[in-house]
């Protein structure tokens, strides 16, 4: 075969067999909401570090009684201990996403599981905290009663139903606090990725499908030939 027979054979190859796929530029799409996301991150690892640091001075600041101290401090060291746990693996989750290169859908889907796992595990971390808020709150209000001349045993029946009361109030309101936060914080950049993930997934499907009728197309060729 001369050049002019082989510049013929590849002008006759079809160009509907060439497929650039998407993959790449969806890819790296992932890139954008996960750079803020990582933003935010940093911002709020700072922010609970502050708040830490905060409450090791809640009794002087709201003035408790200094008899309380010890019940409160016991309580402060257990949130201590869930929060190095927690802010530990909130790292380590961090770095992953520092990590990402936007190379495969494996690593995205890795991230997005991890993402999620973090989420629920965000809901976890709260809801051990909330003893300790309440124990806080309810040292505050035992300051008070002490400021009076009163104590807690003493209290009417009103004054009791009032503590459970503001308890559950309480309660209610750090839980749905919780679930707002990581909906407003976490969730957009979830979907995102789930967009992402699902156009990956529609691209392969059509990958596939391309792949199969052009080896058919293939096998019929070569079964004329």
């Amino acid at each position: 075969m001369n050049l002019d027979e082989l510049k013929t054979a590849w002008n006759s190859e079809s160009t509907n067999d060439v497929r650039i796929p998407s993959k790449i530029k969806q890819l790296g799409q992932a890139k954008h909401p996960l750079d803020k996301l990582k933003r935010k991150m940093k911002n709020e690892w700072y922010m609970q570090i502050i708040a830490i640091l905060f409450l090791l001075f809640f009794p002087q600041v709201m003035h408790i009684h200094p008899s309380l101290y010890i019940i409160y401090y016991t309580s402060y060291a257990l949130l201590v201990i869930i929060s190095v746990y927690y802010l530990s693996l909130f790292r380590l989750f961090y770095n992953k996403i520092n990590d990402y290169t936007a190379d495969t859908k494996d690593s995205l889907l890795e991230i997005y599981y991890e993402l999620k796992i973090n989420i629920e595990r965000y809901h976890a971390f709260g809801f051990l905290l909330l003893p300790v808020a309440l124990v806080a709150i309810a040292l505050y209000v035992n300051t008070i009663k002490l400021e009076r001349g009163e104590s807690f045993p003493a209290e009417s029946h009103s004054d009791i139903i009032s503590f459970i009361i503001l308890t559950l109030v309480v309660s209610f309101t750090f839980i749905l606090s919780i679930l707002a936060w990581t909906r407003y914080f976490y969730s957009p950049y979830l979907l995102q990725l789930k967009k992402i993930l699902d156009e990956l997934k529609e691209e392969e499907l059509k990958e596939n499908e391309f792949n199969i009728n052009h080896s058919n197309e293939n096998i019929q060729k070569d079964g004329r030939q």
